[in-house]
């Protein structure tokens, strides 16, 4: 993987935002314009899109989790953003679920159904802010290094290291499970 890229997880996580939010809308217009069959069979079309893109995006989510580097301030936030994103994707596959035992047994689209995508609409929204804040206020998952200029290669091969430098400090040994934040604490999830 790309050393710019750590994690596969916002290269997803658009998805179930985006189809969800459209999902909405499509039945939104279904409601005012009753008229087009077609918008309430593109939203029950794009509802299990919605909710298998969320189940990768938690999926990703957790190996993110678990291996982007953060501090404590971004070990809240981030906690905060996976517990949402847990509740809006279960929400949105239990729905999606739902809506599709309905249609597979002839039923229209539920009264409800509209209700609960508004909300799950704003849920995702807000789990997207909180993963928002946590890259661009707190700088999880961002490397700094990735973005530093390498020195260039000719000059690199041809000036030997000073001996006087000192090495790098070695990074601190974990146990299984356990991780290092960037402010030296330790704990495990």
């Amino acid at each position: 993987m790309p050393e710019i890229v750590p994690n596969w997880h916002p290269a997803i996580v658009h998805f179930p935002i985006a189809l969800t939010i459209t999902t909405t809308l499509l039945l939104l217009a279904a409601r005012l314009r009753p008229a087009h069959p077609l918008l309430p069979a593109c939203a029950r079309l794009l509802l299990p899109l919605a909710a298998l893109s969320a189940v990768a995006a938690v999926g990703l989510g957790w190996q993110a989790y678990l291996t982007v580097e953060h501090d404590a301030a971004g070990h809240r936030v981030m906690t905060r953003h996976r517990d949402w994103a847990q509740l809006s994707a279960g929400g949105l596959l239990i729905l999606a679920l739902w809506d599709g035992f309905r249609l597979r047994r002839g039923r229209g689209v539920s009264a409800g159904l509209l209700p609960a995508l508004l909300l799950l609409s704003g849920s995702f929204a807000f789990t997207g802010w909180l993963g928002g804040e946590m890259v661009y206020r707190h700088g999880v998952g961002v490397s700094a290094a990735a973005f530093a200029s390498p020195p260039p290669a000719v000059e690199a091969a041809a000036a030997p290291a000073p001996a006087s430098e000192p090495s790098a400090p070695a990074a601190p040994a974990t146990a299984p499970g356990e991780h290092v934040h960037k402010d030296g604490r330790r704990h495990r999830h």
